[in-house]
């Protein structure tokens, strides 16, 4: 009965671990929409300017937002994607959130953007209201978001792919 028991284990344990590992991918392209959702929602609630940074260098998402001081003296909050010179200075952006993905095992990460080609790098910044802006390389020019971004999360061992979409409108979906 003992070895009925192992053999069994033994033979489901292969399907339990591909499972485990679908459910990571799983998990974290449902993170990864979340963490667009709530960027958009934090710059309509705050009034400020909010992005979502993808490098796939280190495979994180780092949201930043646009710094708010000294409001009582009549400063102005930054509003729009283009207010904050350098959204990686700490002097003019607060870092609120950074998700590492790379370390899911056996994870690919991919950002494609509207016309399907893979990016290594994207910035995309919400507004207060509501308007979405993209950019992929650091240096350049925001432009309004005109198509949805598909940020795909594959196991390469079952072929199990997630892909979340961020549309023009900001509210990104998990789709199948």
């Amino acid at each position: 009965m003992v070895v009925l028991i192992g053999i069994l284990a033994a033979a489901a344990s292969p399907s339990f671990v591909s499972g485990m590992r679908d459910r990571r991918v799983n998990r974290t392209a449902m993170e990864i929409s979340g963490i667009y959702r709530l960027a958009r929602y934090q710059a309509i609630g705050r009034g400020a300017a909010v992005l979502v940074r993808w490098t796939a260098s280190t495979g994180a998402f780092q949201v930043r937002q646009a710094q708010v001081d000294n409001i009582a003296a009549g400063a102005l909050i930054a509003t729009s994607c283009l207010s904050v010179a350098d959204w990686m200075d700490p002097a003019q952006t607060d870092s609120v959130t950074t998700l590492q993905t790379m370390g899911i095992d056996l994870a690919a990460m991919q950002l494609l953007d509207p016309a399907g080609v893979a990016q290594d790098n994207a910035d995309v910044c919400f507004t207060p209201r509501g308007r979405t802006f993209v950019r992929y390389d650091a240096a350049g020019a925001f432009a309004p978001l005109l198509g949805a971004l598909r940020v795909n999360v594959t196991n390469t061992r079952t072929g199990l792919l997630r892909s979340v979409f961020v549309p023009p409108n900001g509210v990104a979906r998990l789709g199948l």
